[in-house]
């Protein structure tokens, strides 16, 4: 049989073929594979953008947390650039404690596509409880009584009290160990408002910075009564215990000397100096190097940051660590924290007349009293004193003296209760209330407030005047409804008068008060002019009266929810009766409430 011969020209074609099919396949699958990682790429940069339009709107949501704590009257903001992005955020109120905040995020379309998200939660008041210890307390100056004045309750004071003249005191009397007045150590220069890596320690953020600790001596074998800090808190952290304890090595050992609360709660995010009362006085050796631990949690959200210097005290320096675990130098190495040591103070008396009835303490078995010495005194039920004389019974000298017991408030927390009347607008010169009444807050008055002639002022909010306060001829001053169960502060940089009938009230709900706070230290400041602090006659109605650098004077009959001073004096048959359940108190704003996302309310709405 002849051979099948294919000629070269017709083998060239079927190649030709071939290769052409093969191309078709092969870029048929090209452009699939093309197709799909074109979608997958632009899926991608996509779920980029919405991922970072949410980063956006969430970045929204804690500006918007972040300024309410500043200024409770914020409303929002809009287009504010970040990140190659902008954000708005609206601010509603649902009612006095409770806001809708909604936030957007927009990426526009540049290298990634266009993206919007939006998210919404409510906020509300994360209530920090301010503690009132005690209804009636006064601090070194103690207390004046004479006159068959009457406390019908319980008093504490870090000072004397004098009780002559036939005082009754219906409850227990303690009055403490007075505080020495002057820092023994200091490190305390130069006062700062913001941190930088060179002035500041940050600790309880982490395990490894949860404690921060201190290096000292002191100058004399005498008792340390008190310590001072110079604190700012970044979210809410815990009440951080305060330990003296020995030198171990250059580190900070374990033999507890001391112990101690500081109180987060008179902590607030601005610096401020924090006082800390030590409950024992144990006497330390000047030629021993001693440590103060401030012992906290561990939060990289709610922390503690102490004002510091490099090397500006000469007697011992800074470190960062854990209660008995590791130490280490502080970043950077050298740096000494701020803080006062106060060492002394007297000895304390209840009394003062050469006579036993010279001052009545107790109603029942269980009322007290209890000071260094008692002195004409009749007492219904136990004695505890060191020395005693013209007594119904002689001293019980089982206990030790008293130690003095902190004031609820420090001046930080006034502070902030006066940014945020400020916040709410400024009234300019005084300001008077009459018998058509006002309803006023948040605000600041650089004048004085003048509540007279029957008006009614109606707090809405945190006011702060900088002269006198002045409630008389049948002026009342009382909450507005939106407060609640909660208490609302009026803050004066001046001088108090309540006479003439003036009164106060709460917002009409159970457990609501005001709180006249006042800053003035008179009578000994400057344009006391004579006046007291806070001077009171005839019923002043539920309020709580506040006036720790100052003296408040009683001169009549009062219902108080609570009196704290650095001295209360009451003469001339005066009668005070204040709210002995008084233990915590809640404020709906100011150092006593911050504003934080409610749980289980956050959504993303697209």
């Amino acid at each position: 049989m002849p051979s099948l011969t294919i000629r070269p020209r017709r083998r060239q074609g079927y190649i030709l073929v071939l290769t052409l099919v093969f191309l078709g396949i092969f870029f048929t699958a090209a452009a699939a594979y093309l197709s799909f990682v074109t979608t997958a790429a632009r899926s991608i940069r996509t779920s980029v953008a919405d991922a970072q339009a949410l980063a956006l709107a969430e970045a929204g949501m804690d500006e918007a947390a972040y300024q309410l704590n500043q200024n409770p009257s914020y409303s929002g903001e809009s287009n504010t650039p970040l990140g190659g992005g902008v954000f708005t955020v609206t601010v509603s109120s649902i009612d006095s404690n409770t806001k809708l905040i909604t936030a957007t995020g927009y990426l526009p379309n540049s290298t990634s596509p266009t993206a919007e998200k939006t998210v919404k939660a409510e906020a509300g008041i994360n209530s920090n409880i301010v503690s009132f210890r005690y209804g009636v307390q006064t601090g070194t100056g103690g207390f004046v009584l004479s006159g068959g004045a009457t406390i019908n309750g319980s008093v504490y004071s870090n000072g004397n009290i004098n009780a002559t003249t036939g005082v009754h005191i219906t409850g227990s009397a303690v009055a403490a160990d007075p505080p020495a007045l002057t820092a023994d150590q200091t490190n305390d220069s130069p006062a700062i408002s913001s941190c930088a890596s060179s002035s500041c320690i940050t600790f309880a953020n982490t395990t490894a910075t949860q404690d921060v600790a201190q290096s000292f001596k002191i100058s004399a074998a005498t008792p340390l009564n008190n310590i001072q800090f110079y604190l700012k808190k970044v979210g809410s952290p815990s009440d951080a215990v305060v330990r003296i304890v020995n030198d171990n090595g250059g580190s900070p050992g374990t033999d507890l000397l001391m112990s101690s609360t500081l109180s987060a709660a008179t902590v607030t995010s601005s610096f401020g100096w924090v006082t800390v009362t030590m409950p024992t006085t144990p006497v330390l050796n000047p030629d021993q190097t001693y440590w103060i631990v401030i012992d906290a949690g561990s939060s990289s959200s709610k922390y503690y940051i102490l004002g510091a210097n490099a090397g500006g005290y000469a007697n011992g320096v800074a470190k960062i660590g854990k209660y008995t675990g590791n130490w280490s130098a502080t970043t950077p190495a050298g740096l000494d924290g701020y803080f006062r040591i106060y060492l002394g103070g007297g000895t304390s008396m209840i009394g003062g007349n050469t006579y036993a009835t010279g001052v009545y303490v107790g109603s029942t078995a269980s009322d007290s009293a209890w000071a260094h010495t008692v002195m004409g005194a009749t007492v219904t039920g136990p004695l505890y004193c060191q020395s005693g004389s013209y007594t119904n019974k002689a001293c019980d000298a089982s206990r030790p003296d008293p130690t003095p017991q902190p004031l609820p408030l420090s001046d930080n927390n006034i502070q902030v209760w006066k940014s945020e009347a400020a916040a709410g607008g400024i009234i300019t010169g005084d300001y008077t209330v009459g018998y058509a009444g006002a309803t006023l807050g948040p605000k600041e008055i650089t004048g004085n407030l003048l509540v007279d002639g029957g008006g009614t002022l109606t707090v809405s909010g945190t006011l702060w005047v900088q002269g006198t306060i002045t409630v008389t001829g049948g002026g009342r001053v009382k909450l507005a409804p939106s407060y609640g169960t909660n208490d609302g502060a009026l803050v004066s940089d001046g001088y108090v008068v309540v006479n003439g009938g003036g009164t106060f009230s709460g917002s009409g709900q159970t457990g609501s008060y005001p709180f006249l706070i006042t800053t003035s230290a008179c009578p000994v400041a400057p344009g006391c002019n004579g006046n007291d602090a806070v001077a009171m006659s005839g019923g002043a109605g539920t309020v709580a009266i506040v006036a720790q650098n100052g003296t408040v004077n009683i001169a009549g009959g009062s219902a108080l929810k609570a009196v704290t001073a650095n001295e209360i004096d009451m003469s001339g048959g005066a009668s005070l009766i204040y709210d002995s359940g008084l233990i915590n108190t809640n404020f709906s704003s100011g150092p006593g409430g911050s504003w934080g996302f409610v749980p289980g309310t956050y959504a993303i709405t697209q």
